[in-house]
């Protein structure tokens, strides 16, 4: 999703909304602020120079403009110089202060051309900005330098007003070797002198405009008639260039199948020199090390394609949450598991699950999808794309997979470059499946929190089960998948659940087992024994202590430095005893003593002298760092970390691999190159489940 500007959040009842879109027209399109800009970026004096002509809509009481920027000139449509002193206020919100520019004292009440000269000097560091799958934090707005040039749509670089949408034409010089990108087509690229002149026109409506430059190599490709794929790469890197290209031409041509069209004349994949991971209308930008990682052009970069259709060019109406991540997850990172297999599809589906319990574990840490914007951390991850992506998952369940994928087909033509809310997808869900949706949204939108489901009392007779399926309360109303195996095999029934308790009966013959909700389908608390240990849950501790055994004094300020990348906070201490640091929170221990590894290896580990047994394999201990996930031995409902390595250099850098596997209980990690080797132990047997004649 584009990195858009701050926006007020005002929340509504959903239940009042849906009642409306059912029968309400179209909302009226945002107004319009049609820009043609000239810029110079000096990267020397880490300066910017806009000229921009602006075209008002009516209906607009003013403009906003960063206060990073002196205003030089304005011009009304009349070619009379204003006095800034008297168009101009310094203002603030709860997002910040800006400069409002009074479109009536300009004589733009009624709309018109406004004609502005501005410039600033911006020079953000960008060492500590962090984005990665745990934790987004000290972000930067805007930095021109050497290094690179960004201009994001929150430091308001261009004049714009709450609620309006935008079209671009922008003129760019730069210093000769900085290649510019930005959403749009590049129409128009030459070097004159030490300069070089581009012009990037966006003609199609969007909520803000990013600017990003850099020493380039550029390289672009067909898709198909009238769309091509671009590389924006730091070094050349033919290999690596042709991945993204191939990956890009199948991730457009599976999602114009799954949605339709792509909006855009370009892809383009930006290589950053900080750490990002953003969409953006017709272009993504991920940071160096992120794109080079094996597995992204196969998971999180076709994530970034389908934010081209839910985000970046049907635009989120935040007014009622950001729904956009949650559908991106289920069109990209979802449904890539649900080709894959019915299984791994379940095991997405489980694992999602798994990350609410970990991250949401603490009720402060919870909140309605109805005030989701962005991700800025585990919880809100857990919440905002994973809670998220489960309600789109049940609505498939409900109105089936056809009526789903035409729905969506139809929200993002009738959306286009506008923006949607959750109301204007649950209006078009409930119109294809002919169902009432107004309770269903309200009770996933606007509360916190999951229902938790226990079994009551089980009978088996001969030709059917009687069950009671009980709810935590306040009580949901739910479709709950009930299986029951009978002598024909695996049966699937759906019965309905709006109370916080309720019999039912099930006929079949020979029944003998009857699970509830065996496949995940339903967004809901786990039961501690269906979730084993996994290193999610020691990321989603705040602030886990950190022990280390007795080793030498290299070795251990690798282990100082290993947990100042785990917490992202150089000031942690690492305990120097080894032991388990008390308190009723997380440990990480960096090569415990013997006796305290073996009470904290699960039965299926087994460490053996030189060798290492585990998921059904052996492996030699020289050729690999361990790291586990182990629960507490006198407290199950802790889980800890165990990391084993003997080596200074790979130790200080395993923090960052090991962020990228959290939905895994253990990690084997080759001490030369490759992938992982990477397990789960197994869970316990799930109170969801009751088997004729087992024994209590």
């Amino acid at each position: 999703m584009n990195q858009v500007r701050p926006t007020t959040i005002f929340l509504l009842s959903l239940s009042l909304l849906l009642a409306a879109a059912v029968s309400a027209t179209a909302a009226e399109p945002a107004p319009i602020l049609v820009h043609q800009v000239s810029l110079r970026l000096d990267t020397a004096a880490n300066q910017v120079a806009v000229h921009d002509m602006i075209r008002v809509p009516p209906g607009l009481t003013e403009l906003r403009l960063g206060t990073g920027f002196t205003i030089e000139r304005a011009v009304s449509m009349d070619n009379a110089l204003l006095d800034l002193g008297t168009v101009l206020a310094q203002e603030e919100d709860e997002d910040g202060p800006y400069q409002k520019l009074i479109l009536a004292r300009m004589g733009l009440g009624q709309g018109g051309m406004l004609d502005l000269t501005y410039g600033g000097t911006f020079l953000e560091s960008v060492k500590d900005v962090v984005f990665s799958r745990e934790n987004v934090g000290n972000e930067i707005t805007a930095t021109i330098s050497d290094e690179g040039i960004y201009l994001s749509s929150s430091a308001q670089w261009l004049a714009w007003a709450p609620g309006t949408m935008g079209t671009f034409e922008l003129a760019i010089d730069t210093p000769l070797g900085f290649e510019t990108v930005t959403q749009g087509e590049r129409t128009f690229h030459q070097v004159n002198g030490d300069v070089l002149h581009t012009r990037w026109i966006a003609d199609h409506p969007s909520d803000g405009l990013n600017l990003i430059a850099n020493r380039y190599f550029v390289h672009e490709e067909p898709v198909r008639e009238g769309v091509i794929s671009m590389t924006f790469f730091l070094e050349d890197d033919a290999r690596l260039r042709a991945t993204y290209m191939e990956r890009t031409k199948a991730y457009i041509a599976m999602y114009e199948e799954m949605i339709g069209p792509y909006p855009y004349a370009k892809f383009a994949t930006v290589e950053n020199w900080f750490p990002t991971g953003y969409g953006m209308p017709s272009y993504t930008l991920l940071g160096g090390q992120v794109l080079r990682l094996p597995f992204i052009p196969y998971t999180s970069f076709g994530h970034e394609i389908a934010h081209n259709w839910w985000g970046n060019s049907v635009f989120v109406d935040i007014s009622e949450g950001n729904w956009c991540e949650g559908l991106t997850v289920y069109c990209a990172d979802y449904h890539y598991k649900e080709l894959e297999s019915e299984e791994a599809a379940r095991d997405y589906r489980r694992n999602n699950l798994k990350d609410y319990a970990a991250y949401v574990k603490d009720p402060d840490h919870d909140f309605p999808l109805s005030e989701f914007r962005s991700r800025h951390s585990g919880a809100t991850r857990a919440v905002g794309y994973g809670k998220s992506m489960f309600v789109f998952h049940m609505i498939d369940q409900m109105i089936g997979r056809d009526n789903f994928l035409n729905s969506l087909r139809t929200v993002a033509v009738d959306h286009q470059y506008t923006e949607a809310a959750w109301s204007d997808f649950m209006a078009t869900f409930a119109a294809a499946g002919d169902r009432d949706l107004a309770g269903f949204a309200e009770q996933w939108l606007t509360r916190t929190g999951a229902p938790t489901l226990s079994l009551g009392e089980v009978r088996f007779r001969d030709d059917k089960v009687e069950l009671e399926i009980r709810q935590t309360e306040p009580a949901y109303a739910l479709e709950i998948p009930v299986v029951v195996e009978t002598t024909a095999g695996s049966e699937q029934h759906i019965v309905s659940l709006a109370r916080a308790a309720e019999k039912f009966t099930i006929k079949g013959r020979g029944i003998t087992k009857v699970t509830v909700d065996p496949d995940y389908h339903l967004f809901r608390q786990l039961h501690p024994q269906e979730i084993e240990a996994t290193v999610s849950q020691v990321l989603a501790e705040a602030a886990p202590s950190f022990t280390m055994g007795e080793t030498a004094a290299a070795l251990r300020a690798a282990g100082q430095a290993f947990a100042a990348s785990f917490a992202e906070d150089d000031a942690v201490t690492v305990a120097a005893d080894g032991l388990i640091v008390p308190g009723g929170h997380a440990n990480v221990i960096i090569n415990p003593p013997a006796d305290l590894l073996k009470r904290l290896a699960p039965a299926e580990l087994k460490l053996a002298g030189a060798m290492i047994f585990l998921g059904g394999k052996r492996y030699e201990r020289k050729k690999f760092d361990v790291v586990f996930a182990a629960p507490d031995p006198d407290d199950p409902s802790l889980t800890h970390l165990v990391v084993l390595c003997d080596s200074p250099q790979r130790l200080e850098g395993l923090a960052n691999r090991v962020s990228h596997y959290g939905k895994y209980s253990w990690l084997l990690l080759p001490v030369g190159s490759g992938r992982p080797d990477r397990g789960n132990w197994t869970a316990g047997a799930s109170p969801l489940t009751a088997v004729k004649n087992a024994k209590m």
